[in-house]
């Protein structure tokens, strides 16, 4: 995506997923330098991932180096042409022990099996660089929904992952929220795509995921910490038997006494 980072009069000019890392000032929209970083690795992923792709399409569509055997011609049809010859000739010369054998297929076999290992070399990295890309991208607009949702990113992050895909539409990479099928999830409010962060308030909404989540229930109520309840008093007059118990002893502590003075 070629997207630079750069100030911009409104909000609308920056792609979804990276809006969350824009503040506003002075009545126009700049990157965050909380997000500097981030924006960095995302503009330089980008840029190598586009020289990746244009090395291995140019790779793609080289010749085969012929150059090893340029002492044979200058094309395939005037090689294998030559190397007939030649090795006609070989066999002629040699009156004993093996034969000479020159095997054109052999040769082409090895040059196509390197010029496969280069282009294989290249696709893997582009593909390692895409999926550094698509990390950020998904990563940084789950963080931002989370964040602002107080819910607990090292925990929630695997699982928004599993319900997001990433896509790369003219051009441009764009983060969809998918159902467990793969299909594309729309909003029910707007319609449109479902955004990350209405994914996030989903699941904040859920039974299982809400645990994840900070609880917005108000504190006090005369409830102590931790739910505990004090136990009531006994209304007046109505002891239990432990009491009855502790104030028979006293009695009969105090009657011992009084025969004690006497």
């Amino acid at each position: 995506m070629d997207f630079e980072f750069q100030e911009v009069e409104t909000i609308d000019a920056v792609p979804e997923q990276f809006r969350g890392l824009y503040v506003e000032a002075d009545g126009k929209f700049k990157l965050n330098e909380t997000y500097k970083g981030v924006a960095e690795a995302v503009t330089g992923l980008n840029r190598s991932l586009k020289a990746s792709r244009a090395e291995a399409k140019a790779l793609k569509g080289s010749k085969v180096d012929l150059s090893p055997l340029a002492e044979f011609g200058e094309d395939p049809a005037s090689i294998a042409e030559a190397v007939k010859n030649k090795l006609s000739e070989l066999e002629g010369q040699l009156a004993q022990g093996d034969k000479a054998k020159l095997n054109l297929d052999k040769v082409k076999q090895d040059l196509a099996q390197a010029h496969a290992k280069d282009l294989e070399k290249v696709n893997k990295r582009a593909e390692a660089l895409q999926s550094q890309l698509y990390g950020l991208l998904v990563e940084n607009a789950a963080t931002t929904a989370i964040a602002e949702l107080k819910g607990i990113p090292e925990l929630l992050m695997p699982f928004v992952k599993t319900q997001v895909n990433v896509v790369e539409e003219d051009g441009e990479f764009r983060v969809y929220v998918v159902d467990p099928q793969g299909d594309r999830r729309y909003s029910g409010v707007t319609g449109q795509p479902m955004s990350i962060k209405e994914l996030v308030a989903e699941m904040k909404a859920n039974e299982k995921f809400g645990r994840l989540f900070e609880s917005e229930a108000p504190q006090g109520g005369g409830t102590p910490p931790g739910g505990a309840r004090r136990p009531s008093q006994q209304p007046a007059g109505e002891r239990s038997s432990v009491d009855k118990i502790a104030a028979g002893l006293a009695k009969g502590q105090a009657r011992a006494r009084g025969g004690l003075r006497r």
